[in-house]
């Protein structure tokens, strides 16, 4: 019989190496195995998957079996390449190394053979691969469907899930992990096609999935009380808390909660527990911002963490008028009213040239509304100058005037905040997380900038930022910002808008156990549930069900029709102050001006009395 695969590799691993072996382990003859129908099951495994690395663990226990050293000459005789022997005292992993599909051999004594945490170490990453745990009973004494239960408690813990087990007498033995683990011995019945399915199962026979609920809006929270138009009487909303009730129901497994779903969600909480194997997986999704110990779910989606900022409110009614053109138009429209001033006066006849009565009529003639005693002259060249004024007047009218008078009327946008430096200048209060703070830290922004940052605990952010509170800028990521922001959707300028101040991306992601039995099934789900629009068809469903809680409101500003008010035209009143204030200090001045000029000449002659006396002295 020949192998034929395309890398096929030994790997002997020894936690310690063959002339160390403790003396506990010498002189022990271990009971022998069919090699020759462990090979046949190989070989047909290949055949119906050909799979490209073989893996070898092999026990320290079993080096002084003679069967041992004819087995793996057999085995060599039928291979295609030449083996690769490498012999190691410690757990090198091997994810990376070898391509899929593969198969391990795992050549143990028992549950407690060193051999099987240095296995677990290794393989760790990909022990969903196909593994073949072949037991060699060291004692006579041993039960061994005993052995052979903790074998598969122990595979199971450490998440290999693509099992078979191989005693004495060629018995073969699975594990059943739904609904309740069991083991199960197929010696009588087995054949290949019930050999190494694990992975296309999809019905879980009701496996309870115990995993906390805690309150985080708009991905999970509990529905204390049900709309009457909501068909689903489930309990559990947000878009993630019904990705994962759907995914429960696709693989017909039951969850369970284990804490109170009004406690604010705390992901480090739940974050330790599945590393350290408590909780298998957790409905509280997160965004991967931070390393962490546990394993990460295929993404539900692609976050950036971003500031949100309130919306400076629109420009004064009063300023539409002097913000509508730029410094440099004003400065343009104040030289034309000059030149035209000063054109005028020159044309006028010498008996009649007054440069008051130039600029008024340089105004007038700009709004259409020349006086009738200046267009009277019988002079030509003032005709020509009017008609020219006029023609210009026309065309500025006719042409410019309607998109004027919308430029002039029309909303003018405020400086928006967006950059850091926006934020600085703002001197804005920013409130978010203590692990958000952590992570940016090692992004080296300017300590101005942090010094306006406001640690809190997820009750304070939750309380100020779900309901808007424009006195403070939060973080948001992206999933989150879209759903605050449906709350203004019917307002005509928003309280907050999403600045460009952002790092990322990261993946949104639920807390999964590495090389859990739920990784491939929520994965495929996750990509099924995407392409079918279910996401986006949550999101809109958990925040009806927020807003019939009252954890979120539309917000609605009924604006009307106002009338216009003194306020509205305040420009033009300073304008019309300072014109009469210009006027009377005119008028004192011309009505004076023989005292003025009496006052002068008093002063001229003072000023030439000084100095002369200054020269005589």
């Amino acid at each position: 019989m020949i192998l034929n695969t395309s890398i096929v590799g030994l790997l002997s691993i020894l936690v310690k190496d063959p002339a160390n072996i403790s003396e506990n382990s010498k002189g022990i003859t271990p009971e022998i195995v069919n090699h020759t129908f462990i090979w046949n099951i190989v070989h047909d495994l290949h055949k119906r998957t050909p799979f490209n690395d073989l893996v070898f663990f092999i026990s320290e226990n079993l080096m002084t079996d003679p069967v041992r050293g004819e087995f793996f000459h057999n085995f060599w005789q039928n291979l295609p390449q030449i083996p690769l022997t490498i012999k190691i005292n410690n757990s090198q992993k091997l994810n990376g190394y070898l391509s899929l599909p593969s198969m391990c051999l795992v050549f143990t004594s028992g549950e407690e053979d060193a051999i099987m945490e240095t296995t677990a170490a290794s393989m760790k990453g990909i022990r969903s691969i196909q593994t073949i745990f072949v037991l060699y009973s060291v004692s006579q004494t041993e039960d061994t469907f005993e052995v052979v239960s903790a074998i598969f408690s122990w595979a199971w813990k450490k998440q290999f899930m693509n099992t078979l087990l191989i005693t004495l007498w060629n018995n073969i033995f699975i594990y059943d992990p739904y609904p309740r683990g069991r083991v199960v011995n197929i010696t009588d019945n087995w054949s290949l096609e019930n050999l190494f399915n694990f992975m296309e199962r999809k019905d879980f026979k009701g496996y309870v999935i115990h995993t906390p609920v805690q309150r985080d809006f708009p991905r999970v929270f509990y529905m204390g009380r049900q709309r009457a138009s909501r068909r689903n009487t489930t309990k559990l909303s947000g878009i993630s808390g019904s990705l994962f009730r759907a995914f429960m129901k696709s693989i017909n497994a039951t969850l369970n909660y284990t804490s109170s779903p009004e406690e604010p969600k705390n992901i480090f909480q739940i974050i330790e527990l599945v590393g350290n194997k408590s909780l298998e997986i957790s409905v509280n999704s997160y965004t991967a911002m931070f390393k962490t110990i546990s394993g990460l779910s295929y993404p539900v989606g692609i976050n950036d963490w971003c500031l949100m900022v309130p919306y400076l409110n629109r420009t004064k009614a009063n300023h539409f008028l002097s913000r509508s053109f730029h410094p440099s138009t004003w400065a343009l429209i104040g030289f034309s009213c000059l030149y035209i001033s000063l054109g005028i006066w020159l044309c006028s006849p010498p008996r009649q040239k007054d440069l008051s009565k130039s600029f008024l009529q340089a105004i007038c003639s700009l709004m259409l509304i020349a006086p009738l005693k200046v267009l009277q002259l019988r002079l030509w060249r003032m005709r020509l100058l009017f008609v020219l004024l006029f023609v210009f007047g026309f065309l500025l009218t006719n042409i410019y005037l309607s998109k004027m008078a919308s430029l002039l009327t029309a909303y003018s946008e405020p400086q928006q905040i967006n950059s850091i430096e926006d934020i600085i200048g703002a001197q804005l209060p920013i409130m978010m997380m203590d692990y958000e703070y952590e992570v940016l830290l090692s992004y080296n922004f300017p300590q101005q900038f942090m010094d306006l940052i406001i640690t809190v605990n997820k009750s304070q952010m939750d309380e100020h930022r779900d309901r808007l509170n424009t006195s403070y800028a939060y973080s948001s990521q992206t999933d989150r910002w879209k759903f605050l922001d449906m709350q203004q959707r019917f307002l005509k300028t928003p309280l907050f808008r999403l600045s460009q101040i952002c790092i990322g991306p990261f993946f949104h992601v639920f807390p999964v156990q590495k090389d859990s039995h739920l990784d491939k099934p929520l994965k495929d789900f996750i990509i099924l549930a995407s392409d079918m629009g279910l996401l986006a068809h949550w999101k809109k469903v958990s925040f009806a069900d927020a807003l019939f809680l009252g954890y979120v409101q539309m917000i609605k500003i009924d604006e009307g029709l106002m009338p216009l008010n003194l306020h509205f035209f305040r420009s033009i009143w300073i304008i019309w102050s300072m014109g009469l204030v210009l006027s009377a200090v005119v008028f004192l001045v011309e009505l004076n001006w023989a005292l003025f000029c009496k006052i002068i000449d008093l002063i001229v002659d003072f000023l030439k009395k000084l100095r002369n006396k200054i020269y005589e002295v």
